[in-house]
């Protein structure tokens, strides 16, 4: 009898450590499962990205084992958001063209008796051996043959221009008498980067020796670049007041045309 009740506590204490062993078993299988699971949720360790501010990788300057990272998935990419930045540096207020303006072949009795010429076109007569003339390229270097008038606003204020012409003091020729109290007139739409360009409409009549305002490009106009195309025959045109003086055949008569562009409206 007795070594039937050993025999059989034997076999309960076989079976006891038989269960806590099965039971240890189940619990280190289950373990990577149920304990410490990675997160992937977006902004946290292991996450998948992007980072917000209470969890993100902006202080991972030098990659360490413990910096903060996101991971990749299965199903998910691994997601970071950083910053493209630039500032603006301002420029000038820049005149950038000016055109010459040609009104052609003149009859003597509209210069002598007064008179109008339209703009032929933007092609100057230059210094040769056969042609002497006293503006273009002695005191007047800068004008275009295109007929292209341009200011580009580049100061990023918007803080507006005036832009004024006027004409030297008189008409001259070599060996000919000067010409005086002959006038311009101007009027070309404008080309706008930005803003309204009706505003910056070129619109100018009797434009002497005197500076005269021609286009006035109030705050928040005239930003960036505004031009205009002088190449039409009503682009331009030049007022006669009758000349008590010879005009001889074939004289080429010339005067700087001044642009002066400033800051303020």
């Amino acid at each position: 009898m007795k070594g039937d009740v050993s025999t059989m506590m034997i076999h309960h204490a076989k079976q006891l450590t038989a269960t806590v062993l099965s039971s240890a078993a189940l619990l280190l299988i289950l373990s990577p499962v149920t304990v410490g699971a990675a997160d992937t949720t977006g902004a946290a360790a292991g996450g998948v990205g992007p980072g917000d501010s209470g969890y993100n990788l902006s202080a991972d300057t030098t990659v360490t084992a413990t910096a903060n990272y996101f991971a990749a998935t299965t199903t998910a990419g691994a997601v970071a958001k950083s910053t493209a930045e630039f500032s603006v540096l301002g420029g000038a207020l820049e005149l950038t063209a000016v055109p010459d303006l040609s009104f052609g072949q003149v009859n003597a009795g509209t210069i002598l008796n007064g008179g109008d010429q339209k703009l032929t076109n933007n092609t100057v007569t230059t210094p040769s051996d056969t042609a002497k003339v006293t503006s273009k390229n002695f005191s007047a270097n800068d004008g275009n043959s295109g007929g292209a008038l341009v200011v580009d606003d580049l100061r990023g204020t918007g803080a507006g221009w005036n832009l004024t012409t006027q004409l030297g003091a008189s008409f001259t020729a070599p060996d000919a008498a000067p010409l005086t109290g002959i006038t311009l007139s101007l009027n070309a739409p404008a080309t706008a980067q930005i803003g309204n360009a009706d505003t910056l409409k070129l619109a100018a009549t009797g434009i002497g020796t005197e500076a005269a305002k021609v286009v006035t490009a109030p705050s928040g106009f005239g930003i960036g670049r505004t031009s205009w195309s002088l190449t039409g025959p009503d682009a331009a045109g030049l007022h006669f007041a009758p000349q008590s003086v010879n005009v001889p055949a074939n004289a080429i008569y010339q005067t700087d045309i001044t642009w002066t562009l400033s800051t303020g409206a």
